[in-house]
């Protein structure tokens, strides 16, 4: 029986990057941005995912990475292609995924998420919270 792609792991966090022997690093997870005052701006987040495919599933695969509000409104789409590399064995490949969003605008404060989606199927769901801060009286 041939598995379907797998999620491994998905969050945002300050930076990642992958060295050499493919090993994933990643720095300052988080799942909240603190702000004064909305429209509120990031000036730089990553999204990781880290994904793992049956040795069957080799090729090209079409991602698409939406950002939407608490209402389901779409603030941010991107798309475009991965590829799946052969395995030398019946191993699985693991395939990491690093999406680096620079000034990304959030409209107002609330529960917004990001969903990323592997050939049209949403294959990861990353909550993200931006609070107002409060000035301490």
């Amino acid at each position: 029986m041939v598995k379907k792609m797998r999620l491994k792991l998905a969050t945002l966090c300050d930076y990642a990057s992958v060295s050499e022997g493919g090993k994933l690093n990643i720095l300052g997870i988080f799942s909240n941005i603190w702000a004064r005052s909305a429209p509120i701006t990031h000036a730089l987040m990553y999204l990781v995912a880290q994904m793992e495919f049956d040795f069957l599933e080799v090729g090209q695969k079409q991602f698409r990475v939406v950002l939407v509000d608490e209402d389901g409104k779409e603030t941010l789409n991107l798309g475009g292609e991965m590829n799946v590399p052969q395995a030398t064995s019946a191993e699985p490949a693991n395939v990491n995924q690093i999406f680096v969003f620079n000034n990304t605008t959030f409209p107002k404060f609330g529960d917004y998420e990001f969903q990323v989606s592997v050939n049209g199927e949403t294959c990861a769901q990353i909550s993200l919270r931006v609070l107002q801060m409060r000035d301490n009286a």
